[in-house]
């Protein structure tokens, strides 16, 4: 009688492994903060380029279109000569490998580890797939907030003054603008993406301390509360406080962990137990979960508008599951190995930039909003 092999995996075929590793990972995908505003164009939120060719080293080119702006030639006045060159922007980012270990502990003791049941693997990769979407959550985040080493081009900073409507107000105005930032001069308004409805906005992702602020100031209750707000993907974003003009202010979870390096630090410098934002400690110059810092001290709270193309998501060879015992098979490891880098949209103009809308070095689709504790 044939045995049935449906629930074991065969960890000698790359294809069988490879699959049920990306299996898991989609399974997991719903749970990020960014899943609904993830995308394979520049018109997401988070533009996400996939090259399963790139390994360590290779780089993965994201491309932008610019629109035409020129003069337009008046009666009988040449026009031969006089055409307007397309602009033309890109950027690119070198994929690193990454990889996400956990000890399996002594409990394959007395099995074939190269013969393990899919339960025990499937446990594996249940938690290591978690892990990955908080890893990538956070990157993206410490992204946005200038914490990679790409410090903010343009920032409103509040200081003291109240989080409220009116603070809210001023945020849209120099948006729509593309004036009136207290870090960066003028700019091109980022491009706001479109919901499902088609409708432009902005997204504005705030810690729990600044939606406390804008919660216990005057006026927060004029705020329109719209739970059907959709994203690029149609699922309902979570965490929403309101929406006010173009701008749908979301709360995102405060970070909690530890991060061992100082700024900038790399997407493997910290060890991430929830994924969200950092504050910043005036007083010892460090962010949430390095050494030093202390919610008792000084902070200055940092959130981030975002427009359509306002982070880069690079993903080069396929995610895998590997795994190793030692001690004569009593103990072993399995991994997640992941090819990938984040960073915000900071665009090289391959002709010219723009005379007043500038576009090229500046971070393309994110203004980041600071706030006194």
């Amino acid at each position: 009688m044939a045995v049935n092999q449906t629930a074991v995996v065969d960890i000698s075929s790359d294809l069988v492994r490879k699959k049920w590793v990306r299996e898991g990972l989609i399974q997991k995908a719903s749970e990020s903060i960014f899943a609904p505003y993830m995308g394979n164009t520049p018109d997401a939120i988070v533009y996400q380029v996939n090259n399963t060719n790139a390994a360590e080293g290779h780089t993965v080119v994201f491309d932008f279109d610019g629109n035409i702006a020129g003069r337009a030639i008046k009666g009988k006045d040449a026009a031969t000569g006089k055409g307007i060159q397309k602009k033309k922007f890109s950027d690119k980012i070198t994929v690193e490998r990454y990889r996400m270990v956990v000890n399996n502990g002594d409990k394959f003791d007395g099995k074939n580890i190269g013969d393990l049941s899919i339960n025990e693997h499937a446990d594996s990769r249940t938690k290591l797939a978690d892990q990955y979407i908080r890893f990538k959550d956070q990157a993206l985040i410490d992204a946005a907030q200038g914490n990679l080493g790409q410090d903010p081009t343009h920032i409103i900073d509040l200081g003291a003054n109240d989080f409220d409507i009116n603070a809210l107000s001023k945020i849209e105005t120099a948006l729509k603008t593309g004036t009136g930032f207290t870090t960066g001069g003028t700019r091109r308004p980022p491009k706001p993406f479109k919901t499902m409805d088609g409708k432009n906005m902005w997204l504005f992702f705030v810690d729990a301390f600044m939606a406390a602020k804008l919660k216990e100031s005057q006026g927060y209750q004029s705020l329109v509360y719209n739970a059907d707000v959709r994203g690029n993907n149609n699922r309902a974003i979570s965490g929403i406080i309101g929406k006010l003009g173009n701008l749908i202010i979301v709360e995102v979870p405060n970070f909690m962990g530890e991060t061992e390096a100082g700024k900038p630090w790399g997407l493997n410098d910290s060890s991430i137990e929830i994924a969200g934002m950092r504050q910043y400690d005036k007083d010892t110059d460090t962010w949430t979960g390095q050494e030093g810092f202390s919610f008792d001290d000084n902070l200055k709270l940092r959130g981030f508008v975002m427009g359509a193309g306002a982070l880069q998501l690079a993903m080069g060879k396929m995610p895998d599951y590997k795994y190793q015992s030692y001690d004569f098979d009593i103990n072993s490891e399995s991994a997640l190995e992941v090819w990938t880098n984040v960073q915000k949209t900071r665009l090289l103009a391959e002709n010219e930039d723009y005379a007043m809308a500038k576009v090229a070095g500046i971070d393309f689709g994110i203004v980041c909003v600071d706030v006194d504790k």
